[in-house]
């Protein structure tokens, strides 16, 4: 047993297995097919009003079959992409302060979705993405108790026996296995627990337990927070935070600014590890906020509010946003100050952003209001990073946004990115038509001047050298009854790159020059030309709209 440890349970919002769907390698995923969610006990669990605890589940593909069940009781239901549901459990699904706990909501789908849990009781709210197992860790630092006047402030004002005075929690939750996890304090601090699969363990942060590193043979889950830390007004809320694994390397951040942030209020990053002596948290006047360079991660603080921050090492494309009914919600969207351009808000530009510049850095940051369901925010070209934030009266609360791929394109939010590649053989025109139809693909047809030149930078980076063929077949034939050209995907022929005139008396067939300089002009070529083909699938996309 862990020495001097007090056990409680947490909240948990997990995911327990990593997504079986094709998709990009490198794409930052926050989707998956299984999740637990575990309600934790939000003001005090015997305070009289009823929590509205609910799960967001979004899919990202048709045909998504979702089961939700809590218990004895099991829902079902088959959404469509983009369709979000959501699913509302009564007091039931709160937990006490049991030593372990079994109130689990296990959520299972036959393809990818992304889970957005929120606990609500009496204005008290909060919100978390929820995180796959591939993504989780064995080694996690906890960082510092942040300074809450009323809560951890004056320090003699901490009572275990009053909610909003009771100190701050450390939360492990273990997935499958049956785990053994260590943890280390200061002043030489050790101890020891054994974790049952799906269970979870609650540790006091106080005097006595001054945890700050936690270790465990299999992969965890790591939570910090409180259940009712005060805020303005003489109340208190819930406040809590998923703690990312230690890193191997140090991280660069992007501190954003808040909405409604007042003058007065203290906005901090809490560090997990000391910058130096007694240094456990940076502000506004540490050298070159705010960006800030960490050994490990790091935490926004300001009353009211934990925010888990974003590394620039993790930056995406494509975010999959929930808004919350009946509240406000909002989107902070952090970009390079000469990508602005290329931001999207469902079908289009945010409407009338405001580009306010981060001192010191190439980024500038916009806040987006979400009015509807869910919402992809996405860039045609690059990366960014989005956070989702809500306001309950005078309480905001939030999270990092779920990020579905790193994979940017000029026609939406990319799932499953375009792949492009050159036949094996030579092949007459017909022939060519046929080989990329049996590997799922078509003769790319370069039907529009923004895929000709995503099309070419492809080629540009993915085939050069001496083995590259210098020219290839393309989707482009010459209709024998009108003697108008054509591309195989019968979109009109609007644009062109021909290398000749028009009056050149050559083939029925395009082909595109591949030499190194030549422009990837097209020619006219003999149908039965034995000539390489460029075999195309174009991206699969989350619907924008």
């Amino acid at each position: 047993m862990l020495a001097k440890g007090h056990m409680y349970p947490a909240v948990l919002l997990l995911l327990l297995k990593g997504a079986t769907e094709p998709r990009c390698a490198e794409a930052e995923i926050s989707a998956g097919l299984r999740f637990l969610v575990v309600f934790p006990e939000n003001i005090a669990y015997y305070y009289p009003e009823d929590p509205q605890n609910q799960v967001h589940v979004t899919a990202l593909y048709d045909n998504t079959e979702v089961t939700v069940a809590f218990q004895d009781q099991i829902r079902t239901e088959t959404l469509d992409a983009a369709q979000t549901r959501r699913f509302l459990f009564s007091r039931t699904a709160e937990l006490r302060r049991e030593n372990v706990a079994d109130k689990v909501v296990r959520v299972n789908s036959t393809r990818r979705v992304t889970v957005h849990a929120i606990s609500l009781k009496a204005g008290s709210v909060q919100s978390a993405r929820v995180v796959p197992v591939d993504a989780l860790g064995t080694e996690y630092l906890v960082p510092p108790i942040p300074e809450i006047q009323g809560t951890t402030r004056p320090a003699d004002v901490v009572n275990s026996n009053v909610t909003e005075r009771a100190p701050f929690r450390l939360i492990l939750v273990n997935a499958e296995k049956v785990n053994k996890v260590s943890l280390e304090g200061e002043d030489g601090l050790t101890g020891e627990e054994e974790l049952e699969p799906h269970h979870a363990a609650q540790f006091w942060l106080d005097a006595d337990n001054a945890w700050r590193v936690v270790r465990a043979q299999h992969p965890v889950a790591a939570l910090f927070g409180h259940p009712c830390a005060a805020t303005r007004n003489c109340s208190c809320s819930m406040l809590y935070v998923t703690l990312s694994p230690k890193p191997r390397d140090k991280m660069a951040f992007l501190v954003p600014p808040m909405p409604y942030q007042n003058a007065e209020e203290l906005i901090s990053v809490l560090l997990s590890e000391e910058l130096h002596e007694n240094s456990s948290l940076v502000d506004s006047s540490y050298p070159g906020w705010p960006v800030l360079e960490l050994p490990g991660p790091a935490i926004l603080h300001r009353p009211g509010l934990l925010l888990p921050l974003i590394p620039q090492s993790e930056l995406a494309s494509c975010f999959v946003v929930n808004a919350i009914p009946d509240m406000r919600n909002f989107a902070i969207i952090l970009v390079r100050k000469d990508l602005t351009g290329g931001v999207r808000v469902g079908g289009g530009p945010p409407e009338d952003p405001v580009w306010l510049p981060l001192t010191g850095s190439d980024f500038v940051s916009t806040l987006v209001n979400l009015t509807v369901d869910n919402n992809a925010i996405w860039h045609t070209s690059n990366k960014m990073a989005v956070y989702y934030v809500g306001q309950n009266g005078d309480v905001l609360f939030g999270n990092p946004a779920p990020a579905v791929s790193q994979t940017s394109d000029y026609r939406g939010c990319v799932l499953l990115p375009d792949v492009l590649e050159f036949g094996s053989e030579a092949l007459g025109w017909q022939e060519s038509v046929k080989f990329c139809r049996d590997r799922n693909f078509h003769l790319v047809s370069l039907s529009s001047l923004p895929l000709r030149n995503h099309v070419q930078a492809k080629i540009r980076q993915e085939y050069t050298g001496d083995d590259a063929p210098r020219r290839a077949w393309i989707g482009l034939r010459r209709s024998t009854l009108t003697g108008a050209w054509y591309w195989l995907n019968k979109v009109a022929v609007t644009v062109s790159n021909w290398v000749e005139t028009e009056s050149t008396p050559r083939g029925r067939c395009g082909a595109i020059n591949l030499e190194p300089g030549e422009d990837f002009g097209w020619s006219r070529e003999d149908c039965c030309q034995d000539i390489h083909p460029i075999c195309y699938r174009g991206p699969h996309c989350f619907p924008v709209q």
